[in-house]
């Protein structure tokens, strides 16, 4: 008689056409968004998921990259932690440090050890804005086994669990290094650190897959019709950005935002005012409202 092993007992979710391991659950596990839409983007970045590859995701502020995994995580019951390099974030904190507690001295891990020992999946945010101690720490974990060295806390080897998974996300680097000058501060990312990762390019969502996010998300208070309006407004938005006319990306966030506020005003403009206009400059509202003016007829 055939005795399963543990592989094959392990429950599985599918995504498209890729089947994924669920995880152990728990409170880091993000929540489901009903309404997500997993583009065919989507599916070469799951396979290397499963693979257990180092996964890089660039693409403008606004496309979707850190949503993706969460989404992901979301339905497969796995927890996340995020760590942010926006300047703040410090080796202590990624890695961790010592300090005392009730007269005693004791080692707290930092974001990375924890994910690698608990199975979590760690996303690294904003890779291209990190310190370099933090990116010499990513180097050794992105090695062939991973492992990762504490010569703090005794050079203490920490060897990953089977469900743990290594993300990042950047703005500016690679074949979008070409928009450095948008994304002050963003570091040059070499070849060879580059080459330790399974690069994606993400891109925003065509207009007819940010429609159906929006019938999606609204069902009936939204017309097909109207759902397309408003995705090639932000279409245009991000065209528009490109070509460096506005200073700020047009998110599918906002979007939603956006949508959200005008079927409750019924008015389009007014509630463009609190989810566009006030977050941008008054040359960009300006250019913003012509474009929306150019799908919809506003009033003055």
């Amino acid at each position: 008689m055939h005795k399963a092993s543990t592989d094959e007992l392990r429950v599985i979710h599918r995504i498209g056409n890729v089947s994924l391991p669920v995880g152990n659950g728990g409170p880091l596990v993000p929540p489901l968004n009903p309404s997500y839409l997993f583009a065919a983007r989507s599916e070469n970045v799951l396979w290397d998921i499963v693979e257990n590859r180092r996964i890089l995701l660039i693409g403008h502020t606004g496309t979707g990259k850190t949503s993706l995994i969460e989404q992901v995580a979301a339905h497969t019951n796995q927890g996340v932690l995020r760590s942010n390099m926006n300047g703040q974030t410090t080796v202590g904190d990624f890695v961790g440090f010592w300090t005392v507690k009730g007269g005693e001295t004791i080692w707290v891990d930092g974001v990375l050890p924890t994910a690698m020992r608990e199975g979590l999946w760690l996303i690294v945010d904003e890779v291209d804005f990190a310190e370099p101690a933090i990116l010499a720490v990513l180097t050794a974990v992105l090695e062939p086994g991973g492992r990762l060295l504490l010569k703090e806390k005794g050079n203490e080897v920490v060897v990953p669990h089977p469900s743990f998974r290594l993300f990042a996300t950047a703005n500016a680097v690679g074949a979008m290094g070409e928009y450095r000058h948008l994304y002050q501060g963003a570091n040059v990312m070499n070849e060879a650190f580059l080459d330790r990762w399974r690069v994606h390019q993400i891109d925003y969502l065509s207009p007819a897959n940010e429609a159906l996010v929006l019938v999606r998300t609204f069902g009936e208070r939204l017309t097909p019709a109207m759902a397309q309006t408003l995705a090639s407004i932000a279409a245009d938005c991000r065209d528009a950005f490109a070509r460096e006319d506005l200073a700020g990306a047009f998110s599918t966030r906002r979007l939603l935002d956006w949508t959200e506020l005008m079927l409750r005003t019924s008015d389009p403009e007014l509630a463009a005012g609190s989810t566009i206009y006030a977050k941008v400059s008054a040359e960009d509202a300006a250019l913003i409202r012509n474009i929306i003016r150019h799908h919809i007829a506003l009033e003055d």
